[in-house]
């Protein structure tokens, strides 16, 4: 153990070395200050806290950040060993963000909108970093060619580096690529690492041309963008799908978020689709079901529940809901809390089973799981082959967990294709749901925790995780816009 935490002692203090000193800075005594309030409000609002990192290595990684702190610092570099320590944690809904200048639109919004960054979207995809959108000013690069280097610097190694600020559950590591593609954490994480850049040097892999390209404001990325697609880069499309035959005796399902707002903004209604598609099954007697919930990143109103009703025998709800504490130091630093959060801080007695516990009373996790019958009618009892990848998060997990656990007993043929999915399904838990907010007065810098976690933390990690087929998607049929993880999962289906 003593050889362990004297490693990490010496990666810390030469993981902020590559950081130069910024516009804005923070004393000493700033620090502190704010160092105190992080680490007390972590440890008073985060249910999940020592899940996946012990008590003791998390004391000592902060002894050694709390030692590396030094007069005049920027707020960049405060900030990333902040960020060093919540990615430790293992939660992907834990969230920590330095204060920004703007906001141009909500999958850039990490993006400040007064500094410059990489003027492209990106793709990764098995690690290979794509340009899927060039919004340069030069206009060079076809779509999706593969970037080798940036600034002399191979992409491997930026990505690893990028991956060690990137929060995700527990072992997964597929969260962390998508938030780096998908919200720009590339282009925001690059700018922290290599503060001051105007321009890069972009080369691409087998090819010698070396080229010369202008950064862009993330107000202007979007300009060009809207220029080329005829809608922003933010722009979404209708979040629930069905087809009756996409082969013989197969319908497809695609279920893109389970975020009410978001599916309601294109006139859906969640249930009524739900019922409408797995009536339309029953009737064909269709017998083979793709879901496809990749980029479901989850949502509320139990609308994971309500798939899972269609689809096992009988749905798992877990009465152990969890929460961080029932003392509240730094609750004076809390932002934005949602009304039951207030309200369990001021009587945590009146939601609490007893003094000793702090799982809440079953009366309120009845009343969270309110609107689930089980069971429906027209429920599928044929086979399900399930799309995933890393944004297949949050919400969506826990179908893909009541899946994985239902076919342990199942004569049902259950599989899963595509990317492992973003959460984390073997850990017994998941923390999310309501969150704490604490803004650090010095700094500006906002960290948002779960304050719930679900269920009994168990880390069971089978020699081998899902998904049952590793499949990523071809750059040639991107180019052509096939889909290949849904071109395999269709074969599959087929019995090819």
């Amino acid at each position: 153990m003593r050889l362990n935490l004297a490693l990490l002692i010496t990666l810390l203090l030469s993981l902020f070395s590559v950081v130069n000193a910024q516009q804005t800075n923070l004393t000493l005594a700033q620090q502190r200050a704010d160092f105190e309030i992080f680490v007390g409000g972590l440890k008073e609002g985060h249910s999940g806290l020592n899940y996946f990192i012990d008590e003791k290595t998390l004391s000592v990684t902060c002894d050694s950040i709390r030692g590396s702190f030094e007069e005049n610092a920027s707020l960049e570099s405060y900030y990333l060993k902040l960020r060093y320590i919540v990615t430790l944690l293992c939660h992907g809904h834990t969230r920590i963000n330095l204060p920004t200048n703007g906001w141009v639109n909500y999958r850039m919004g990490v993006l400040d909108s007064t500094k410059i960054y990489l003027p492209f979207e990106f793709l990764i995809v098995n690690k290979h970093l794509f340009i899927k959108e060039d919004c340069s000013k030069e206009q060079l690069f076809p779509e999706y060619s593969e970037v080798k280097r940036i600034d002399n610097i191979n992409v491997a190694i930026l990505i690893e580096k990028m991956l060690q600020y990137i929060p995700a559950d527990g072992i997964n590591e597929t969260f962390k690529y998508y938030n780096l593609y998908n919200y720009f954490y590339f282009h925001y994480m690059y700018d922290l690492l290599y503060p001051g850049k105007k321009a890069y040097k972009i080369e691409l892999k087998n090819n010698r041309t070396h080229y010369y390209i202008q950064g862009l404001k993330a107000s202007s990325i979007d300009s060009i963008y809207r220029i080329k697609n005829n809608q922003g880069i933010s722009t979404y499309g209708k979040q629930l799908s069905y087809t009756r035959n996409v082969s013989k005796n197969t319908s497809y399902l695609k279920i893109s978020s389970f975020y009410k707002g978001l599916i309601e903004n294109f006139g859906q209604k969640y249930e009524p689709f739900l019922d409408s598609a797995f009536t339309d099954i029953k009737s064909a007697n269709i017998q083979n079901l793709i879901i496809d919930l990749r980029n479901n990143e989850g949502g509320g109103d139990n609308y994971d529940k309500i798939l899972e009703q269609y689809l096992v025998d009988k749905i798992t709800i877990s009465k152990d809901i969890q929460v961080p504490g029932r003392r509240f130091q730094y609750n004076k630093y809390a932002v934005n809390l949602a009304d039951d959060v207030k309200g369990f801080i001021e009587n945590p007695t009146e939601f609490l089973r007893d003094d000793s516990t702090l799982f809440i009373k079953e009366k309120y996790v009845d009343m969270m799981e309110a609107g689930i019958v089980d069971p429906p009618r027209n429920r599928f009892n044929g086979n399900i082959i399930v799309l995933t990848n890393g944004g297949s998060f949050s919400a969506a997990t826990n179908v893909i967990h009541a899946l994985y656990n239902f076919r342990k007993n199942s004569a049902r043929k259950i599989l899963f294709v595509g990317e492992e999915n973003g959460g984390d399904i073997y850990c017994g838990t998941g923390c999310s749901g309501q969150g704490y907010t604490i803004q650090l007065p010095n700094s500006a810098i906002k960290v948002d925790m779960p304050f719930l976690c679900f269920g009994i933390l168990k880390k069971e990690y089978p020699k081998k995780r899902l998904p049952d087929f590793l499949i990523y998607d071809k750059v040639n049929d991107l180019i052509k816009n096939k889909d290949t993880v849904l071109a395999f999962a269709i074969k599959l289906s087929e019995g090819k």
